[in-house]
């Protein structure tokens, strides 16, 4: 691969933490495309301890790589990615992906044909070819209500659970698995913001392209692989632990208080849910067991901060 000198079309970012298998399969998957000499490659490595940033400079030298001291969470990891970059366009983009030949080509022609569209994400589907529902609505209490209460399989609105994923159109949220941003909308809406760690960073990225006056689509034409979830595995009952945190911050900074009073319930009623779902299965079935007790881990660990720990549940105000 030699990367184009001058400045390329498209900055590709990938932050990478303990998952070099996956990694190298993606920058090789991106390599493949014949494309790939107008772009650029930047790989931000936070602190991995397993010979990550080592296979990169050995596999793949034209690739920028930066490696930080410790790990710095997804947002704040591509933002130095992205103050780096020297592209017109930045994708994000997760190592846990396999990107068709194509694929950002196709992303791209969107982005030029439609120039008031700030974000365009991919069909995502797994290794065996299955649709990963990859956008959704903008969340509101409603989808809480939703999906709190574990009713998101019967009424799953927000990831346009009831609708076939066929046809490109406007979203309120594309993931941050694979999404393409172009530097203007970044300039206007700000980059990730980088005090959330990890989770949630897409969507509330989405909510402010989309209130500097930008459209977030959806494009199936372009398809990439997602193995998904490798990273979050490595320490399931923190990483959920996390992810209600980020949710709380992104109601806290949106919608104030008053909703974030109302999630906080919701959320206790939904950790209920949740632990009589789990109990069972961490007891009695052994496939699911090791999940189970990280899960339940976890969702005690919630309740309790819930009621104990106010910069938990209302990080803006606590």
């Amino acid at each position: 691969m030699s990367l184009a000198a001058s400045q390329p079309i498209l900055s590709v970012c990938v932050v990478n933490w303990n998952t070099r298998d996956l990694l190298t399969g993606c920058l090789a998957s991106l390599c493949a495309d014949p494309d790939c000499a107008q772009w650029e490659i930047i790989v931000v490595d936070n602190a991995s301890t397993d010979g990550s940033a080592a296979a990169v400079g050995r596999l793949f030298p034209d690739v920028r790589l930066h490696c930080n001291a410790e790990n710095r969470g997804f947002a704040a990891a591509n933002n130095q990615a992205m103050a780096l970059a020297r592209g017109r366009y930045y994708l994000l983009l997760n190592p846990d992906t396999r990107v068709h030949v194509g694929a950002l080509g196709r992303l791209l022609r969107l982005l030029d044909e439609q120039p008031d569209v700030g974000a365009v994400g991919p069909r995502l589907i797994d290794s065996d070819g299955r649709l990963q529902l990859s956008c959704g609505r903008t969340p509101s209490l409603w989808t809480e209500l939703i999906a709190k209460l574990l009713l998101h399989r019967v009424f799953p609105l927000y990831k346009f659970g009831h609708w076939n994923h066929a046809e490109s159109r406007d979203v309120g949220w594309v993931t941050g698995a694979c999404i393409m941003v172009r530097r203007e909308a970044v300039e206007a809406a700000g980059p990730l913001d980088a005090a959330i760690f990890m989770f949630h960073e897409d969507v509330e990225w989405c909510m402010r392209l989309r209130q500097a006056g930008w459209r977030v689509v959806y494009h199936p034409s372009s398809v990439v692989v997602h193995l998904g979830g490798r990273s979050v595995r490595q320490d399931l009952a923190r990483m959920l632990v996390l992810s209600q945190r980020s949710q709380f911050y992104l109601f806290d900074k949106h919608f104030g208080p008053k909703s974030v009073h109302m999630l906080r319930w919701l959320t206790a009623v939904e950790m209920l849910l949740r632990t009589a779902q789990w109990a069972p299965l961490a007891l009695l079935s052994r496939r699911h067991r090791a999940e189970g007790r990280e899960r339940l881990r976890a969702y005690r660990r919630i309740l309790a901060r819930l009621f104990s720990d106010r910069a938990y549940w209302a990080p803006l105000h606590g």
